[in-house]
């Protein structure tokens, strides 16, 4: 497909895999608008004005890429957030662009879900949940859209280089032998499957082993990420307590 007068709106084009995307697109002929959170405020909490600006704008092509993730025990998560921007926001976009799409018989929606969708780990349940989400909604939208000329993408990436994995999350996968991909690969694929229209694309040769490991035999899976509990479990404790020698310094310095 030649992206040549495509309009695309992505979301998360600023960050480490979106920048190099929106380049490629631009390069390719795309018409890119990429949402900047600087300038248009927040996706989660003004998501009602931004569909309403998107239904008018009709894009040919949406893409959900905006998302965070958080490394923590699940009752310190904020969960609402996690939802809310990862699977609340990329489903209302799509439904904002949708009659447009169905109109012209013809558009694409890819969803960058993760590869944590598919196999859970520990420490990231909020993100997780959003992601097994909106692979879910990717599956049933794209059935759901079977008989017209609308492609639906699912892209999960597995760890990549970029701001969301560091500080917890960098320590516990340097220790437990996490793979990662650089951000210009992950966009050079994504770019790919946008131009093939494919359906779903997993990262990781490995992990896609494991996908079919925890689908099918998910006690096993259980007990391979005991070490990755093991691991998570020292590095907290360690941080809660340099926290803790960190505050009581502090509170000694000020008397």
């Amino acid at each position: 497909m030649s992206l040549k007068g495509k309009s695309i709106f992505i979301t998360g084009g600023t960050g480490g895999i979106g920048a190099p995307l929106v380049k490629l697109l631009r390069d390719a002929g795309g018409d890119v608008i990429a949402f900047n959170r600087q300038e248009s405020g927040d996706l989660s909490d003004n998501i009602d004005s931004i569909c309403h600006t998107l239904s008018h704008l009709a894009p040919d092509i949406l893409i959900n890429m905006a998302g965070y993730n958080e490394c923590a025990h699940c009752e310190d998560q904020h969960l609402s957030e996690l939802i809310a921007l990862n699977l609340t926001v990329p489903m209302r976009l799509s439904q904002a662009v949708l009659p447009a799409m169905k109109q012209r018989n013809t558009g694409q929606i890819i969803n960058v879900g993760s590869m944590m969708g598919i196999i859970p780990l520990p420490y990231y349940s909020g993100y997780v949940a959003a992601k097994a989400g909106i692979k879910a909604f990717s599956d049933c939208l794209r059935r759901e859209l079977c008989d017209t000329g609308i492609r639906v993408t699912l892209i999960a990436p597995r760890a990549v280089q970029t701001r969301m994995n560091q500080g917890i999350s960098s320590e516990i996968n340097s220790q437990t032998g996490t793979a990662y991909d650089q951000p210009e690969e992950v966009a050079q694929r994504i770019f790919n499957a946008i131009l093939l229209g494919e359906k779903e694309v997993r990262f990781g040769k490995p992990e896609r082993f494991f996908a079919f490991m925890n689908a099918n035999f998910p006690s096993v899976v259980d007990k391979g990420l005991r070490k990755n509990v093991r691991v998570g479990e020292a590095i907290f404790k360690h941080h809660k307590t340099e926290s803790a020698k960190k505050l009581s310094t502090e509170l000694n310095n000020a008397t």
